[in-house]
C-alpha cells in the first residue's frame, strides 16, 4: 500500500513575507529530504506550502512532515493542531534547525504535541524513520542523527516535486555547502556538530541543478550556505563552472548567497562572482563599533578598514546586502548615528539593523546565562517587531529611543539619496563589471509572484502609499533619477536604482508608525553592577565545545579583553577617574 507523505512548509508569516520584501522562495528542506526516499512507488509525496496554499486545501496524509526555525513556533504548532484534528491518525514528524535549537535550550518539551522530533540533519534518517512508521515499528519520540550526514553525497533535488511546485515561487534555492570557520559568539552556525568547518556539495550535483531548474525556466537563484567562501578554492571552482555553463548554454541566471567580509581580499573571486551573474550578497557587517566586533569575535570584519572594505566588494558592482545589529555590550549611547554614518560612507543600498540575540548552544547564551542576563520570552513574535532574550547593558527606553533615532534618518529620502550617491559614486573607481542577466532583484519577477498573494499585494500598496508621505520624496526619486542617467557608463544603473526604490520603500513598510508597544526588550536594573558582566567561570572555566579547541579559547580570548576594556571604562566613568 502507497503511503501518503506531505511536506509542510508553514514559517511565521510576519517574519517571513519582511525577510523577503513580499516574495517566496521554494522551501529547498522539502526537495531535499524527499530525493532520499524510495522511487518505487513506496511514498506518494506532495508539498504544502501555507503561504500560498491553504491550510483547508491540505489533504489526508498518512504522515505529515513539519520543519522550522525558532519564530515559526507558534505557526508550526497551529498548523499541526488543525491537521491534527482533521486527520488523527495521521503521524507528525518535525525536524530542522528548531529541534536543535530548543534541544540546546533545554526547551525541547515545548515540541512533544508532535509524534516525533528529528535532532540534526535529516537525509541519512528520513527513510529509516517513514520505513518505521510504515510498518509500525517502534520508533523512539526523539530520533537523534549519530552524526554528520556527509553533504558530499548529496542527491540531486526530487524532480517530481520540484515539478510539480516551481512555477509558484519567484526564484530556487539550492544548498550548496555547510558550515563556517569563523567564531562569532553570537552564531550557532559553529557550534553545531562539527560545523566550524566548510561540508561542500559536489560542484557536478550543484550544476546539474542549476541546468535542470534553468531548463525549467527558473532564473534567480539563492545558493543556500553558511560561508560561500568559507573554502575560497572551492567556491572559485563553483563560480567558474557557473562561468563555463553561460558560456555553453548561452542561459543568464542571477544567482545570490552569504558571505564573509574577506571577499574583499578576494579581487580574482570577486569579478569571477561578476561573471557568473552574481549581482548580491549577504555579508555580516554587525557594527562599525571595533570593540563591539571584537567583543563577539567576529575578529574578520577588524583585520581591515570595515568601510573601506566594503568599498572594495560593492567597487565592482556587487552589492552588499549588509547584517547589522544593535545591542552588543560595547555598543555606546552613539552606536545608532555610528551605524547610519557607516551605511552611507560605504554606500550600501541595503543594510537595516535587528537586535542582539541569544541563540541557544552559542558561546553568548551560555555568557548571559552565566551572568544571570537571559530573559524568558515565548518563542514566537507575537505582535512584536523586536522580541529578545537578553538584558542589555543600555537602558531599554534608551534602545528604543536610538532606534527612533535612527529610524526617522534612515526613512528620509536626502539620506537614502545619499546612500545611493556613495554606491555610484564608489563604481566610478574603474573596477565594475556588468552582469548579463536581469538581476536577482526583479520588479517584474517579483510582482507576478507578489500579485497571487492578497497579503503580498497589500503590502505593495501600502509601500506606495507611505512612500507618498511626505510628498518631498519624489523629489528624492528625481534627484536619484537623474543621478543616474549621469552614469551611462554602469550597464546595470537602472537595475540599482530599482533596487534602492524598492529597499527604501520596503524600510518605510518596516518602520512607519513604529512606536515602544513594537519592542519586547528589556535591560539591567539600575544600579547594576558592570564589573559582572565576566564571571570567573567565563574567563577560565572548561570548554566543552565540538570546535576545535585552540579556535574556541581565542574566541574567548577576544570577548572577555573587549569586555575588560569596557569595564575599565565603566569603572572610570562612575569614579571621574581616566581610563
Amino acid at each position: 500500500m502507497t503511503v501518503r507523505v506531505t511536506f509542510i512548509h508553514c514559517p511565521e508569516r510576519l517574519y517571513a513575507e519582511l525577510q523577503n520584501n513580499g516574495v517566496v522562495f521554494m522551501p529547498v528542506w522539502a526537495y531535499t529530504l524527499a530525493a532520499h526516499l524510495p522511487n518505487d512507488g513506496t511514498y506518494a509525496i506532495s508539498l504544502f506550502d501555507t503561504r500560498i496554499d491553504s491550510l483547508a486545501e491540505v489533504p489526508e496524509a498518512d504522515i505529515f512532515l513539519f520543519s522550522g526555525i525558532n519564530q515559526d513556533f507558534t505557526n508550526l504548532c497551529v498548523t499541526h493542531d488543525e491537521l491534527r484534528g482533521r486527520f488523527p491518525s495521521a503521524r507528525t514528524v518535525i525536524g530542522g534547525p528548531i529541534c536543535w535549537s530548543f534541544d540546546q535550550a533545554g526547551d525541547l518539551g515545548k515540541l512533544d504535541r508532535f509524534d516525533h522530533i528529528v535532532i540534526g540533519d535529516g537525509e541519512h534518517l528520513i527513510n529509516p524513520i517513514l520505513d518505521a512508521i510504515r510498518t509500525n515499528t517502534d520508533l523512539d519520540h526523539v530520533v537523534r542523527s549519530p552524526a554528520r550526514f556527509e553533504i558530499a553525497k548529496s542527491k540531486e533535488l526530487h524532480w517530481p516535486l520540484v515539478e510539480a511546485t516551481y512555477a509558484r515561487y519567484y526564484g530556487a534555492v539550492i544548498e550548496v555547502s555547510r558550515g563556517c570557520p569563523f567564531l562569532c559568539e553570537f552564531c550557532d552556525i559553529r557550534v553545531m556538530q562539527d560545523n566550524n568547518r566548510p561540508h561542500n556539495k559536489p560542484v557536478e550535483i550543484i550544476m546539474a541543478e542549476i541546468d535542470r531548474l534553468a531548463g525549467l525556466g527558473v532564473n534567480r537563484f539563492l545558493m543556500a550556505c553558511d560561508n560561500f567562501i568559507g573554502d575560497p578554492s572551492w567556491a572559485e571552482s563553483v563560480v567558474d563552472a557557473i562561468i563555463a555553463w553561460i558560456a555553453k548554454t548561452g542561459r543568464r541566471p542571477s544567482f545570490y548567497t552569504w558571505m564573509t567580509i574577506n571577499l574583499y581580499k578576494m579581487p580574482g573571486l570577486i569579478k569571477k562572482l561578476r561573471l557568473a551573474n552574481f549581482d548580491a550578497v549577504f555579508i555580516g557587517i554587525e557594527s562599525f563599533n571595533s570593540n563591539s566586533l571584537i567583543e563577539t569575535a567576529k575578529m574578520q570584519n577588524t583585520a581591515g578598514e570595515l568601510v573601506g572594505a566594503i568599498k572594495e566588494i560593492q567597487s565592482y558592482g556587487l552589492m552588499v546586502i549588509a547584517g547589522l545589529i544593535f545591542g552588543f555590550d560595547s555598543d555606546g549611547d552613539d552606536c545608532f548615528e555610528q551605524t547610519l554614518d557607516g551605511i552611507v560612507e560605504s554606500g550600501l543600498l541595503s543594510g537595516d539593523p535587528s537586535l542582539l540575540t541569544a541563540l541557544p548552544g552559542t558561546p553568548l547564551f551560555k555568557r548571559m546565562k552565566m551572568t544571570h542576563r537571559l530573559r524568558e520570552v515565548r518563542y514566537g513574535l507575537g505582535g512584536y517587531k523586536y522580541q529578545t532574550n537578553i538584558l542589555y547593558l543600555q537602558p531599554r527606553d534608551a534602545i528604543i529611543a536610538g532606534y527612533g533615532r535612527f529610524v526617522d534618518t534612515f526613512s528620509r529620502g536626502e539620506y537614502q539619496y545619499r546612500r545611493l550617491k556613495a554606491f555610484f559614486d564608489n563604481l566610478d573607481r574603474g573596477n565594475y563589471i556588468p552582469i548579463t542577466g536581469s538581476g536577482y532583484i526583479n520588479y517584474s519577477g517579483a510582482l507576478k509572484v507578489i500579485l497571487r498573494s492578497r497579503t503580498a499585494a497589500l503590502q505593495v500598496v501600502r509601500r506606495l502609499a507611505f512612500f507618498s508621505i511626505p510628498p518631498t520624496n519624489y523629489y528624492w526619486v528625481a534627484r536619484a533619477l537623474l543621478l543616474v542617467l549621469g552614469r551611462p557608463h554602469i550597464a546595470q544603473r537602472f537595475g540599482y536604482l530599482r533596487v534602492w526604490f524598492a529597499l527604501w520603500t520596503n524600510v518605510l513598510l518596516r518602520y512607519k508608525k513604529l512606536s515602544a508597544r513594537d519592542f519586547d526588550i528589556d535591560s539591567v536594573k539600575e544600579g547594576f553592577d558592570f564589573q559582572s558582566i565576566l564571571t570567573e567561570e567565563y574567563r577560565t572555566g572548561s570548554m566543552e565545545t565540538d570546535v576545535v579547541l585552540n579556535k574556541a579559547r581565542a574566541q574567548r580570548k577576544f570577548t572577555v579583553r573587549a569586555l575588560e576594556d569596557l569595564m575599565r571604562s565603566k569603572e572610570s566613568a562612575r569614579t571621574g577617574t581616566a581610563g
